[in-house]
Protein backbone atom coordinates (compact mmCIF):
# COMPACT_ATOMS: atom_id res chain seq x y z
CA UNK A 1 0.00 0.00 0.00
CA UNK A 2 1.08 3.40 -0.75
CA UNK A 3 1.15 5.93 1.75
CA UNK A 4 -0.77 9.22 1.70
CA UNK A 5 3.03 11.09 1.13
CA UNK A 6 3.45 8.81 -1.55
CA UNK A 7 0.31 9.17 -3.54
CA UNK A 8 0.51 13.31 -3.06
CA UNK A 9 3.73 12.76 -5.22
CA UNK A 10 2.40 10.46 -8.01
CA UNK A 11 -0.58 13.17 -7.83
CA UNK A 12 1.56 16.13 -8.25
CA UNK A 13 3.71 13.75 -11.01
CA UNK A 14 0.24 13.51 -12.67
CA UNK A 15 -0.37 16.81 -12.68
CA UNK A 16 3.13 18.15 -13.64
CA UNK A 17 2.91 15.67 -16.79
CA UNK A 18 -0.38 16.95 -17.73
CA UNK A 19 0.39 20.74 -17.27
CA UNK A 20 3.61 20.15 -19.51
CA UNK A 21 1.39 17.93 -22.32
CA UNK A 22 -1.38 20.82 -22.33
CA UNK A 23 1.75 23.27 -22.63
CA UNK A 24 3.52 22.01 -25.76
CA UNK A 25 -0.50 21.93 -27.35
CA UNK A 26 -0.61 25.37 -26.75
CA UNK A 27 2.42 26.00 -28.32
CA UNK A 28 2.23 25.84 -32.16
CA UNK A 29 3.40 23.30 -34.41
CA UNK A 30 4.62 25.11 -37.26
CA UNK A 31 8.16 24.69 -37.32
CA UNK A 32 9.86 27.98 -39.75
CA UNK A 33 13.69 26.75 -39.74
CA UNK A 34 16.10 29.28 -40.62
CA UNK A 35 17.69 29.26 -44.14
CA UNK A 36 21.22 28.74 -44.61
CA UNK A 37 22.03 31.16 -47.57
CA UNK A 38 24.41 28.26 -48.68
CA UNK A 39 21.51 25.58 -49.02
CA UNK A 40 19.89 26.25 -52.54
CA UNK A 41 17.28 24.10 -52.16
CA UNK A 42 15.47 25.95 -49.30
CA UNK A 43 16.77 30.20 -50.84
CA UNK A 44 14.68 29.01 -54.06
CA UNK A 45 11.54 28.20 -51.57
CA UNK A 46 11.94 31.47 -49.50
CA UNK A 47 12.05 33.02 -53.33
CA UNK A 48 8.89 30.85 -54.22
CA UNK A 49 7.15 32.35 -50.88
CA UNK A 50 8.39 36.21 -51.35
CA UNK A 51 6.97 35.83 -54.75
CA UNK A 52 3.50 34.81 -53.24
CA UNK A 53 4.04 37.10 -50.48
CA UNK A 54 4.33 40.37 -52.69
CA UNK A 55 1.63 39.26 -54.98
CA UNK A 56 -0.94 38.61 -52.37
CA UNK A 57 -0.29 39.59 -48.75
CA UNK A 58 1.49 43.19 -49.04
CA UNK A 59 -1.40 45.05 -50.08
CA UNK A 60 -2.75 44.25 -45.71
CA UNK A 61 0.52 42.93 -44.23
CA UNK A 62 4.12 43.86 -43.51
CA UNK A 63 6.43 42.10 -41.69
CA UNK A 64 7.29 43.53 -38.78
CA UNK A 65 4.40 46.16 -38.77
CA UNK A 66 0.87 46.58 -38.79
CA UNK A 67 -1.08 48.00 -41.89
CA UNK A 68 -4.54 46.71 -42.55
CA UNK A 69 -3.49 43.47 -40.86
CA UNK A 70 -1.16 42.82 -38.34
CA UNK A 71 2.16 42.00 -38.42
CA UNK A 72 3.06 38.77 -39.72
CA UNK A 73 6.50 38.42 -38.09
CA UNK A 74 6.01 35.28 -35.63
CA UNK A 75 2.82 34.65 -36.95
CA UNK A 76 3.39 30.83 -36.65
CA UNK A 77 4.28 31.06 -32.84
CA UNK A 78 0.59 32.57 -32.11
CA UNK A 79 -1.36 29.48 -33.44
CA UNK A 80 -1.49 26.20 -32.15
CA UNK A 81 -1.38 24.15 -34.71
CA UNK A 82 -0.55 24.16 -38.33
CA UNK A 83 -3.29 23.00 -39.91
CA UNK A 84 -5.60 25.78 -38.11
CA UNK A 85 -3.23 28.26 -39.69
CA UNK A 86 -3.37 26.94 -42.93
CA UNK A 87 -7.39 26.89 -42.61
CA UNK A 88 -7.40 30.65 -41.50
CA UNK A 89 -5.31 31.02 -44.64
CA UNK A 90 -7.68 29.02 -46.84
CA UNK A 91 -11.06 30.52 -45.29
CA UNK A 92 -11.18 32.75 -42.25
CA UNK A 93 -14.36 33.80 -42.32
CA UNK A 94 -15.03 29.89 -42.18
CA UNK A 95 -12.84 29.09 -39.10
CA UNK A 96 -14.11 32.43 -36.90
CA UNK A 97 -17.79 31.14 -37.46
CA UNK A 98 -16.82 27.55 -35.80
CA UNK A 99 -16.17 29.64 -32.76
CA UNK A 100 -12.33 29.29 -32.75
CA UNK A 101 -11.09 31.26 -29.98
CA UNK A 102 -8.14 32.45 -31.68
CA UNK A 103 -9.30 33.23 -34.53
CA UNK A 104 -11.97 35.41 -32.98
CA UNK A 105 -9.31 37.26 -31.56
CA UNK A 106 -7.60 37.98 -34.06
CA UNK A 107 -10.85 39.16 -36.05
CA UNK A 108 -11.92 41.15 -33.17
CA UNK A 109 -8.42 42.54 -32.70
CA UNK A 110 -8.52 43.74 -36.31
CA UNK A 111 -11.68 45.86 -36.36
CA UNK A 112 -13.52 43.03 -37.60
CA UNK A 113 -12.38 42.89 -40.84
CA UNK A 114 -11.97 39.93 -42.50
CA UNK A 115 -9.01 38.20 -44.25
CA UNK A 116 -9.91 37.71 -47.99
CA UNK A 117 -9.80 33.66 -48.41
CA UNK A 118 -6.79 31.67 -50.07
CA UNK A 119 -7.63 28.51 -50.76
CA UNK A 120 -6.10 28.00 -53.86
CA UNK A 121 -2.44 27.70 -51.80
CA UNK A 122 -1.30 24.67 -51.14
CA UNK A 123 0.27 23.38 -47.37
CA UNK A 124 3.58 23.93 -49.29
CA UNK A 125 3.04 27.50 -50.24
CA UNK A 126 1.66 28.84 -47.24
CA UNK A 127 4.72 26.77 -45.36
CA UNK A 128 6.97 28.72 -48.12
CA UNK A 129 5.44 32.19 -47.39
CA UNK A 130 5.56 31.82 -43.42
CA UNK A 131 9.58 30.66 -44.66
CA UNK A 132 10.76 33.98 -46.43
CA UNK A 133 8.15 35.58 -43.65
CA UNK A 134 11.00 34.63 -40.82
CA UNK A 135 13.84 34.64 -43.49
CA UNK A 136 13.40 37.89 -45.70
CA UNK A 137 17.01 38.55 -46.35
CA UNK A 138 17.74 34.93 -47.77
CA UNK A 139 16.11 36.13 -50.76
CA UNK A 140 18.95 39.26 -51.60
CA UNK A 141 21.50 38.41 -54.05
CA UNK A 142 24.85 38.65 -52.82
CA UNK A 143 25.45 41.21 -56.02
CA UNK A 144 22.54 42.64 -57.64
CA UNK A 145 21.64 43.03 -61.22
CA UNK A 146 19.38 46.25 -60.33
CA UNK A 147 22.88 48.25 -59.23
CA UNK A 148 24.71 47.00 -62.57
CA UNK A 149 21.34 48.09 -64.49
CA UNK A 150 21.24 51.45 -62.18
CA UNK A 151 24.88 52.50 -63.36
CA UNK A 152 24.54 51.40 -67.01
CA UNK A 153 21.13 53.64 -66.99
CA UNK A 154 23.55 56.68 -65.41
CA UNK A 155 25.89 55.93 -68.01
CA UNK A 156 23.66 56.31 -70.57
CA UNK A 157 22.42 59.98 -69.23
CA UNK A 158 25.57 60.38 -68.91
CA UNK A 159 27.01 59.69 -71.78
CA UNK A 160 23.81 61.81 -73.40
CA UNK A 161 25.34 65.05 -72.01
CA UNK A 162 28.76 64.43 -72.72
CA UNK A 163 28.09 64.11 -76.48
CA UNK A 164 26.23 67.06 -76.30
CA UNK A 165 29.20 69.08 -74.69
CA UNK A 166 31.51 67.14 -77.00
CA UNK A 167 28.93 69.38 -79.79
CA UNK A 168 29.18 72.53 -78.77
CA UNK A 169 33.05 72.20 -78.05
CA UNK A 170 33.52 70.76 -81.64
CA UNK A 171 31.46 74.08 -82.69
CA UNK A 172 33.65 76.79 -80.70
CA UNK A 173 36.49 75.33 -81.86
CA UNK A 174 35.67 75.42 -85.77
CA UNK A 175 34.34 79.34 -85.22
CA UNK A 176 37.71 80.35 -83.54
CA UNK A 177 39.62 78.22 -86.65
CA UNK A 178 37.70 79.73 -89.23
CA UNK A 179 38.39 83.47 -87.27
CA UNK A 180 42.53 82.19 -87.55
CA UNK A 181 42.06 80.73 -91.09
CA UNK A 182 40.43 84.05 -92.07
CA UNK A 183 42.67 87.00 -90.52
CA UNK A 184 46.09 84.53 -92.07
CA UNK A 185 44.27 84.39 -95.59
CA UNK A 186 44.04 88.22 -95.17
CA UNK A 187 47.35 88.85 -94.17
CA UNK A 188 48.87 85.97 -97.22
CA UNK A 189 46.39 87.75 -99.97
CA UNK A 190 47.76 91.44 -98.93
CA UNK A 191 51.42 90.63 -98.96
CA UNK A 192 50.37 89.17 -102.53
CA UNK A 193 48.91 92.34 -103.41
CA UNK A 194 51.62 94.63 -102.19
CA UNK A 195 54.21 92.84 -104.05
CA UNK A 196 52.43 92.83 -107.70
CA UNK A 197 53.01 96.65 -106.58
CA UNK A 198 49.40 97.53 -105.51
CA UNK A 199 48.70 99.98 -102.71
CA UNK A 200 46.42 98.30 -99.70
CA UNK A 201 45.18 100.16 -96.87
CA UNK A 202 45.10 98.78 -94.09
CA UNK A 203 41.46 97.47 -92.73
CA UNK A 204 39.89 98.73 -89.71
CA UNK A 205 38.48 96.87 -86.79
CA UNK A 206 35.34 97.84 -88.01
CA UNK A 207 36.09 96.82 -91.88
CA UNK A 208 37.11 93.90 -90.75
CA UNK A 209 34.07 92.85 -88.81
CA UNK A 210 31.21 94.13 -91.15
CA UNK A 211 33.02 92.59 -94.35
CA UNK A 212 31.26 90.40 -96.26
CA UNK A 213 34.44 87.24 -94.92
CA UNK A 214 32.89 88.04 -91.57
CA UNK A 215 29.16 87.94 -92.73
CA UNK A 216 30.06 84.37 -94.62
CA UNK A 217 31.31 82.94 -91.54
CA UNK A 218 28.89 84.13 -89.22
CA UNK A 219 26.35 82.54 -92.00
CA UNK A 220 28.36 79.08 -91.73
CA UNK A 221 28.37 79.21 -88.18
CA UNK A 222 24.74 80.18 -87.92
CA UNK A 223 24.41 77.13 -90.08
CA UNK A 224 25.73 74.83 -88.26
CA UNK A 225 23.92 75.26 -84.88
CA UNK A 226 20.78 75.60 -86.52
CA UNK A 227 21.51 72.35 -87.81
CA UNK A 228 22.12 70.91 -85.05
CA UNK A 229 19.78 72.38 -83.51
CA UNK A 230 16.81 70.70 -85.27
CA UNK A 231 19.01 67.76 -85.63
CA UNK A 232 19.07 67.62 -81.52
CA UNK A 233 15.26 68.57 -81.11
CA UNK A 234 14.17 65.81 -83.84
CA UNK A 235 16.04 63.51 -82.12
CA UNK A 236 14.28 64.56 -78.28
CA UNK A 237 10.97 64.59 -80.35
CA UNK A 238 8.26 62.45 -78.41
CA UNK A 239 10.34 62.36 -75.27
CA UNK A 240 8.89 63.47 -72.56
CA UNK A 241 11.21 63.06 -68.82
CA UNK A 242 9.91 64.41 -66.05
CA UNK A 243 6.49 64.71 -67.46
CA UNK A 244 3.97 64.51 -64.68
CA UNK A 245 0.68 64.88 -65.80
CA UNK A 246 -2.21 65.23 -63.42
CA UNK A 247 -4.41 61.93 -62.87
CA UNK A 248 -8.11 61.55 -62.53
CA UNK A 249 -7.47 60.13 -58.95
CA UNK A 250 -4.40 61.71 -56.76
CA UNK A 251 -2.51 58.25 -56.19
CA UNK A 252 0.61 58.94 -53.96
CA UNK A 253 3.51 56.05 -54.80
CA UNK A 254 5.34 57.71 -51.80
CA UNK A 255 2.47 56.38 -49.45
CA UNK A 256 1.51 53.16 -50.59
CA UNK A 257 4.99 52.25 -51.86
CA UNK A 258 7.34 53.99 -49.44
CA UNK A 259 5.59 54.39 -46.44
CA UNK A 260 3.00 51.07 -46.79
CA UNK A 261 5.85 48.75 -48.34
CA UNK A 262 3.27 47.79 -51.05
CA UNK A 263 4.92 45.74 -53.93
CA UNK A 264 4.74 47.02 -57.78
CA UNK A 265 3.76 43.47 -58.37
CA UNK A 266 0.59 43.16 -56.28
CA UNK A 267 -0.72 46.54 -58.19
CA UNK A 268 1.03 45.78 -61.42
CA UNK A 269 0.42 42.17 -61.77
CA UNK A 270 1.78 41.88 -65.43
CA UNK A 271 5.44 42.67 -64.78
CA UNK A 272 6.98 39.22 -64.20
CA UNK A 273 5.01 37.35 -66.40
CA UNK A 274 4.01 39.59 -69.77
CA UNK A 275 4.86 42.68 -71.79
CA UNK A 276 3.24 45.11 -70.37
CA UNK A 277 3.00 45.46 -66.29
CA UNK A 278 -0.64 46.34 -66.35
CA UNK A 279 -2.14 49.45 -65.21
CA UNK A 280 -4.32 47.85 -62.12
CA UNK A 281 -8.42 48.17 -62.10
CA UNK A 282 -10.47 49.03 -59.13
CA UNK A 283 -10.80 45.69 -57.76
CA UNK A 284 -7.13 45.91 -56.59
CA UNK A 285 -7.42 49.42 -54.95
CA UNK A 286 -10.99 48.31 -53.41
CA UNK A 287 -8.83 44.86 -52.30
CA UNK A 288 -7.98 47.46 -49.03
CA UNK A 289 -10.26 50.53 -49.68
CA UNK A 290 -13.70 48.48 -48.71
CA UNK A 291 -12.06 49.06 -45.46
CA UNK A 292 -9.54 52.02 -45.31
CA UNK A 293 -12.12 54.85 -46.09
CA UNK A 294 -9.87 57.61 -45.37
CA UNK A 295 -5.92 58.52 -46.41
CA UNK A 296 -3.11 60.85 -44.24
CA UNK A 297 -3.10 63.19 -46.97
CA UNK A 298 -6.08 63.50 -49.03
CA UNK A 299 -8.73 62.50 -46.51
CA UNK A 300 -11.97 60.56 -47.51
CA UNK A 301 -11.83 62.90 -51.05
CA UNK A 302 -10.00 60.57 -53.55
CA UNK A 303 -11.05 57.27 -51.98
CA UNK A 304 -14.48 58.58 -52.99
CA UNK A 305 -13.53 58.47 -56.57
CA UNK A 306 -12.11 55.18 -55.87
CA UNK A 307 -15.58 54.16 -54.94
CA UNK A 308 -17.44 56.32 -57.71
CA UNK A 309 -15.26 53.59 -60.23
CA UNK A 310 -15.72 50.95 -59.27
CA UNK A 311 -19.41 51.40 -58.07
CA UNK A 312 -19.30 50.73 -54.06
CA UNK A 313 -21.16 52.32 -51.49
CA UNK A 314 -19.29 52.54 -48.10
CA UNK A 315 -22.70 53.10 -46.28
CA UNK A 316 -24.65 49.86 -48.02
CA UNK A 317 -20.53 48.17 -47.94
CA UNK A 318 -21.27 46.56 -51.01
CA UNK A 319 -21.13 47.18 -54.71
CA UNK A 320 -24.26 48.90 -56.08
CA UNK A 321 -23.49 49.89 -59.51
CA UNK A 322 -21.43 48.26 -62.52
CA UNK A 323 -17.73 49.31 -62.11
CA UNK A 324 -16.27 52.25 -64.60
CA UNK A 325 -12.64 51.96 -65.80
CA UNK A 326 -10.18 54.90 -64.34
CA UNK A 327 -9.05 56.77 -67.18
CA UNK A 328 -5.08 57.11 -66.23
CA UNK A 329 -3.07 59.61 -68.29
CA UNK A 330 0.19 57.83 -69.92
CA UNK A 331 3.52 58.82 -68.69
CA UNK A 332 5.60 56.19 -70.33
CA UNK A 333 5.08 55.87 -73.90
CA UNK A 334 7.19 53.95 -76.23
CA UNK A 335 7.19 54.61 -79.68
CA UNK A 336 5.37 51.69 -81.78
CA UNK A 337 8.06 50.82 -83.59
CA UNK A 338 10.12 49.87 -80.17
CA UNK A 339 9.65 45.99 -78.54
CA UNK A 340 9.80 46.56 -74.49
CA UNK A 341 9.60 43.38 -72.76
CA UNK A 342 8.62 43.79 -68.82
CA UNK A 343 8.80 40.12 -67.95
CA UNK A 344 12.31 40.17 -70.00
CA UNK A 345 14.17 42.50 -67.59
CA UNK A 346 12.28 42.36 -64.24
CA UNK A 347 11.69 38.53 -64.28
CA UNK A 348 14.29 36.71 -65.99
CA UNK A 349 17.12 39.40 -65.82
CA UNK A 350 16.52 40.75 -62.04
CA UNK A 351 16.09 44.63 -62.68
CA UNK A 352 14.81 46.50 -60.04
CA UNK A 353 11.83 49.24 -60.78
CA UNK A 354 13.21 51.78 -60.22
CA UNK A 355 16.20 51.12 -62.41
CA UNK A 356 14.13 52.73 -64.95
CA UNK A 357 11.21 54.52 -63.16
CA UNK A 358 13.49 56.47 -60.41
CA UNK A 359 12.64 56.20 -56.41
CA UNK A 360 8.99 55.39 -57.27
CA UNK A 361 9.01 55.60 -53.38
CA UNK A 362 9.30 58.56 -53.06
CA UNK A 363 6.98 60.04 -55.47
CA UNK A 364 3.70 62.01 -54.74
CA UNK A 365 2.96 62.60 -58.13
CA UNK A 366 4.44 59.76 -60.99
CA UNK A 367 6.65 60.87 -63.38
CA UNK A 368 8.85 59.92 -66.35
CA UNK A 369 12.09 59.57 -64.59
CA UNK A 370 14.34 58.14 -67.55
CA UNK A 371 14.99 59.69 -71.57
CA UNK A 372 13.80 56.48 -72.69
CA UNK A 373 15.75 57.13 -75.70
CA UNK A 374 17.85 54.28 -77.46
CA UNK A 375 21.07 55.65 -76.58
CA UNK A 376 20.22 55.33 -72.67
CA UNK A 377 18.72 51.63 -73.45
CA UNK A 378 21.75 50.65 -75.51
CA UNK A 379 24.37 52.00 -72.62
CA UNK A 380 22.29 50.12 -70.41
CA UNK A 381 22.90 46.50 -71.92
CA UNK A 382 26.38 47.37 -72.88
CA UNK A 383 27.16 48.05 -69.01
CA UNK A 384 24.83 45.57 -67.07
CA UNK A 385 25.72 42.30 -65.97
CA UNK A 386 24.19 39.18 -66.63
CA UNK A 387 23.11 37.68 -63.52
CA UNK A 388 23.59 33.71 -64.56
CA UNK A 389 23.59 31.95 -61.49
CA UNK A 390 20.76 30.15 -60.95
CA UNK A 391 19.02 31.35 -63.83
CA UNK A 392 18.09 28.60 -66.01
CA UNK A 393 16.75 31.44 -68.69
CA UNK A 394 20.30 31.65 -69.47
CA UNK A 395 21.41 27.76 -69.58
CA UNK A 396 21.60 27.86 -73.16
CA UNK A 397 25.32 30.45 -72.91
CA UNK A 398 27.36 27.12 -72.19
CA UNK A 399 30.26 29.19 -73.87
CA UNK A 400 29.74 31.84 -71.25
CA UNK A 401 29.02 29.87 -68.20
CA UNK A 402 32.59 27.73 -68.79
CA UNK A 403 34.16 30.52 -69.28
CA UNK A 404 33.25 32.40 -65.94
CA UNK A 405 33.81 28.96 -64.18
CA UNK A 406 37.31 29.07 -65.52
CA UNK A 407 37.87 32.30 -64.75
CA UNK A 408 38.53 33.52 -67.93
CA UNK A 409 35.87 35.94 -68.14
CA UNK A 410 35.51 38.49 -65.26
CA UNK A 411 31.71 38.89 -66.29
CA UNK A 412 28.91 39.03 -68.99
CA UNK A 413 26.89 41.69 -70.09
CA UNK A 414 23.68 42.35 -71.77
CA UNK A 415 25.47 43.44 -75.27
CA UNK A 416 27.65 39.63 -75.00
CA UNK A 417 24.40 37.88 -75.14
CA UNK A 418 23.17 40.00 -78.18
CA UNK A 419 21.17 42.37 -76.42
CA UNK A 420 22.62 45.44 -78.79
CA UNK A 421 21.58 43.65 -81.90
CA UNK A 422 18.35 45.71 -83.75
CA UNK A 423 16.49 42.92 -84.05
CA UNK A 424 16.05 42.36 -80.19
CA UNK A 425 14.16 45.91 -80.02
CA UNK A 426 13.15 46.66 -83.71
CA UNK A 427 10.89 43.74 -85.44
Amino acid sequence: MYSCKSIQKILALIVFTLFLSLSSTSVASVAIPDVDPTDAAAVAKAKDGMTLFKANCTACHAIDRKVVGPALGGVWDRWESEDKLIEWVHNSSKLIASGDAYANKVFNDNNKVPMPGYPQFTPDQVKDILLYIKNPNATEPAKPAAAAGTAGAAAGGANQGASTWYVWTLVGFLAVLSVLLWNITSKLNKVIREKAGEVVEEESLGQKLFSKKTLKVILLIGSILLVFNIFNGAIDLGRSQGYAPDQPIRFSHALHVGQNQIECQYCHTGVEKSRTANIPGTQICMNCHKYVQEGPKYGKAEIAKIYEYSGWDPNQTKFVRAPKNIEWVKIHDLPDHVYFNHSQHVKVGGIKCQTCHGKVEEYEVMKQFAPLSMGWCINCHRQTEVKFAENKYYSVFQKYQDELKKGTKAKVTVEDIGGTECQKCHY
